[in-house]
């Protein structure tokens, strides 16, 4: 069995593995991506060494890249990626770099697409041949499925609901686990970023009313959007993914619930709300995925 090495590209680190094409993993690991003072191409560059390092070690068929940013997969080039995460990232083709430096076949794609091949191919419990996937953390990221292959557009932007309108303003700065920190710590007059998820929850639990409520409103937004996707692309099967959602025990059945003011019974009824199951390796699992698919 062929074995692959696969990157998934953050601001803050870089988690890197060995995968085999059943998407079983050798080894995993990570290093600091460094992004501010290293770059874009930076974060390539140490790519790049870390290839060739382990090419000494494990034969290597490929090298499959999960990556912030908005990416062509077809010509492997980041078109656009935020310069306050990565600076000078845009632009990059990062496909033709990793092939001329280590002679192996490399392809790259958006995390959130990555994630959402990930999860599909690693799940035996979904059926449905139009599915969608949700991310939720610092933005709201999204990505079309239709049997086992990503929905690009012209663009390559094909499903991003985070930058749609609901309610006077942009989705992920209405419903995004940033706009709840930062909503709460507005009302408590707290510092900003010193509220986080894990405190969030912390705080539901001692019945703390402010935290329950701002909680009850993000929920409140998510089936908004989520019902906006449910009616653009109708897809059978709906995850959701992002740190946030781990908590799938306290999400599940207040967005049940919400979802009801804003889907159609039957459309909701046909529609599957699944949490993801892969955290931190989705990325990685994605990229392989992708890869193998521009390879047939």
């Amino acid at each position: 069995m062929k074995n692959y090495i696969c990157f998934d590209i953050g601001g803050t680190s870089v988690k890197y593995g060995i995968l085999k094409e059943d998407s079983s993993i050798l080894m995993k690991d990570s290093f600091p991506s460094d992004a501010l003072e290293v770059g874009g191409i930076g974060i390539i560059n140490n790519i790049v060494t870390k290839v060739n390092e382990l090419k000494n070690t494990y034969e290597l068929n490929g090298v499959a890249i999960s990556t912030h940013g908005m990416v062509d997969s077809n010509r492997g080039i980041v078109l656009y990626a935020d310069d306050h995460l990565i600076p000078k990232y845009s632009g990059l083709n990062v496909k033709k770099k990793v092939e001329e430096e280590t002679g192996l076949v490399c392809h790259i794609e958006n995390d959130v697409n990555s994630a959402g091949l990930g999860e599909l191919w690693n799940r035996s419990d979904i059926e449905s041949e139009n599915v969608a996937m949700i991310t939720v953390g610092t933005g709201i990221g999204s990505c079309l499925i239709h049997r086992g292959r990503l929905i690009s557009g012209d663009s390559m932007t094909s499903g991003e609901i985070g930058k749609i309108h609901i309610d006077g303003g942009v989705f992920e700065d209405i419903a995004s686990t940033s706009a709840l920190c930062h909503r709460i710590e507005d009302r408590l007059g707290l510092d900003r970023d010193s509220v986080n998820g894990q405190m969030i929850f912390e705080k539901v639990e001692e019945d703390d009313q402010v935290y329950i409520e701002e909680l009850d409103y993000m929920i409140d937004k998510l089936a908004v959007g989520i019902s906006t996707m449910a009616y653009i692309y109708n897809p059978g099967t709906i995850i959701l993914g992002g740190g946030i959602m781990a908590r799938s025990d306290y999400f599940e059945p207040r967005l049940n619930l919400a979802l009801k003011k804003y889907l159609n019974p039957m459309i909701l009824e046909k529609t599957n709300i699944v949490f993801a199951s892969l955290k931190n390796d989705a990325g990685m699992v994605g990229a392989l995925k992708n890869f193998l698919n521009r390879s047939i």
